[in-house]
């Protein structure tokens, strides 16, 4: 399958059309939901690449709130579907800052395009991402490539990147890490901190911060 995709549309033949259509083009639906409120329920367990997210769904919280609470949370695109094109409703969703808007009824082709343009971006953004000047982190290969030399990272090292590039600009606590990193079982605080120290020379001082006695931030 070429991506997994959340359908988060209340009208159900719109629902049923599009996912018919995604499996035609080798996309894979990992849920149909009908209202925001499902939506920010099941996108942690869904854990999808991308979601066509309606506008205007039954519920508390239409397709703009929960894209925006969704976006919070997790780096997954949206792209919006709906039948209005009105300044008023486009000021609203642009708020969300989507990566894509389609006014309905839309063609098959445009859904495909603008679904693989977003997939590919984010799978080329994925590969080598940018850590502080001159530093890029390759996710494939689990390197640091400081210039023109690679530093490889152990597992640990890796998951403690990974934990503080997905909340890169806060401040993850030393209990958070703990918890991520070693989730079943307690460790000392020499084994965290060095962890710490070996990932802060790797990476680089300048942008990695430790905070005594609160826990690292990324910034």
């Amino acid at each position: 399958m070429d991506g997994k995709i959340l359908i988060v549309e209340d009208e159900s033949l719109v629902a049923m059309e599009i996912e018919s259509a995604l499996k035609k083009s080798n996309f894979d639906t990992c849920a149909v939901v009908d209202s925001g409120e499902e939506a920010l329920d099941i996108v942690s367990k869904c854990q999808p690449d991308l979601i066509l997210m309606d506008i205007y769904l039954d519920g508390q919280i239409n397709g703009i709130e929960a894209c925006k609470k969704i976006k919070d949370k997790h780096n997954i695109p949206v792209i919006f579907l709906t039948a209005y094109s009105d300044k008023k409703t486009m000021k609203e969703a642009l708020d969300c800052m989507p990566d894509g808007y389609l006014i309905k009824p839309f063609r098959r082709a445009e859904l495909y395009a603008s679904i693989q343009m977003i997939l590919q971006k984010k799978r080329n953004e994925n590969i080598k991402i940018p850590i502080c000047s001159k530093s890029f982190y390759d996710r494939e290969k689990h390197l640091i490539i400081n210039e023109k030399e690679e530093i490889k990272l152990t597992k640990k090292e890796t998951q403690f990147l990974e934990l503080l590039l997905k909340n890169r600009g806060k401040i993850v606590t030393f209990e958070t890490i703990e918890f991520e990193l070693w989730p079943n079982k307690s460790v000392s605080e020499t084994t965290r901190r060095t962890l710490i120290h070996r990932l802060r020379n790797k990476i680089s001082k300048d942008c990695f911060k430790t905070i005594i006695g609160v826990g690292c931030i990324l910034e």
